[in-house]
């Protein structure tokens, strides 16, 4: 490599340092980012492991990672935090719910409005949260215990 990157070179996936780096710590690109790399540094030479490379994406060795990225340690610790937080005021809601009905009170319309007391729970801690996922895979998350 020659000389220090740059702070615009650590993070320029068009530029061949940031790909020389990548390289050396083991992450290759994917055919997209490596035709965007040639495309937009097609006036320089290839250095001599750029052509290594292309060599190998021309012959479908380089492929891009399968299935869905693993969520952070951060996203994970929020939707654990908000399942434990779920519980509890599932169980209030559920336990203002037996107060109604015990209480005697006028029975109120349950109609195609009505959202059961899990979804609610649910639909609130996921606001409050700020969690990046819908009430549903809230609750398949906090079901599938995961």
């Amino acid at each position: 490599m020659t000389g220090q990157p740059s702070l615009y070179n650590l993070f320029d996936q068009t530029d061949v340092q940031y790909w020389e780096l990548q390289i050396e710590k083991g992450n290759l690109p994917t055919p997209e980012q490596l035709a965007l790399l040639i495309k937009k540094n097609s006036d320089q030479p290839l250095p001599a492991w750029l052509t290594a490379l292309v060599i190998r994406g021309l012959r479908g060795e380089l492929k891009g990672k399968r299935g869905r990225p693993h969520r952070s340690s951060y996203h994970q610790l929020c939707v654990w935090a908000a399942a434990a937080e779920y519980k509890c005021v599932l169980a209030q809601m559920l336990q203002a719910e037996d107060a109604e009905h015990n209480g005697g009170a006028a029975k109120t319309g349950k109609g195609r409005t009505h959202k059961p007391a899990h979804e609610r729970a649910a639909e609130q801690v996921v606001t409050e949260w700020r969690l990046p996922m819908s009430w549903r895979s809230f609750l398949n998350e906090v079901r599938s215990k995961k």
